[in-house]
């Protein structure tokens, strides 16, 4: 089976005054469609800036990146927010749920962008949201989409709350539900029940397995809890820079 997302040579490096800091020294990895990685590695490895450069989010200063075979740096910023929002789902430590909106208001908004183009103006976005001038079919579906999705994750009650009326776990659920509300065929986590209790951040943990490599799809989660990490599965540890499988 051909990999999903390979990465050759990446490095990254930060200048602190006159020091330079090299996080990350030629990381190689290949993820075929269908598997589960978690990159596992001390505080300040260096391990969500990896999972941001695998995402998009951010550009290696040496290094090739794929998706699919298409290569990140022959992309512009345009397309590579294109490739983020219909390819790839995010989900974070912290939710980043916006608060003005309901449960369901924030699991349609990537939906949303990928409806009206990524060149669109996101205020734009949010107020056809909650204010939209027409029913359309496309707004219909993404809407039941997200419903149901929403359903899944067990949150189907409570999609009119806002996030601060939501637990810590109901507003990571709801952070799962938005990665996943445009189908994409990669998932990547990032310490997404750290901040979260022992309990909650088991059952949300069972959940995003549930939602994601049980249902076919790509992950790779970042952790610092090897625990955690050997209920993924594959395991990968980033030291001084290097990306090592376990």
């Amino acid at each position: 089976m051909s990999n999903l997302l390979s990465a050759k040579g990446v490095t990254k490096c930060y200048k602190s005054g006159a020091r330079i800091l090299e996080v990350l020294k030629g990381v190689n990895i290949d993820i075929k469609k269908g598997e589960a990685a978690a990159i596992i590695g001390a505080s300040g490895a260096g391990k969500s800036t990896l999972l941001h450069i695998l995402g998009a989010l951010d550009r290696p200063d040496a290094g090739k990146i794929s998706l699919e075979g298409v290569e990140y740096l022959s992309m512009n910023s345009e397309n590579l927010a294109d490739l983020r929002n219909k390819k790839i789902g995010f989900i974070y430590q912290f939710h980043h749920l916006l608060p003005e909106f309901t449960a369901l208001e924030n699991v349609m908004i990537p939906g949303m962008i990928r409806m009206n183009g990524s060149g669109m103006n996101i205020l734009s976005h949010l107020w056809s949201l909650l204010h939209p001038t027409f029913k359309s079919a496309a707004f219909k579906e993404i809407r039941q989409r997200a419903e149901q999705i929403l359903k899944e994750v067990g949150l189907e009650e409570r999609s009119a709350h806002r996030p601060a009326k939501l637990s810590g776990g109901e507003q990571q659920r709801v952070a799962l539900a938005r990665a996943l509300i445009n189908n994409p065929e990669l998932v990547l986590a990032d310490e997404p029940t750290g901040n979260l209790d022992l309990s909650t951040g088991d059952k949300v943990f069972d959940v995003i397995m549930e939602r994601t490599v049980q249902s076919g799809k790509t992950l790779i989660l970042v952790t610092h809890n090897p625990d955690l990490a050997a209920r993924v599965g594959m395991i990968y540890h980033l030291k001084n820079g290097a990306l090592c499988k376990s």
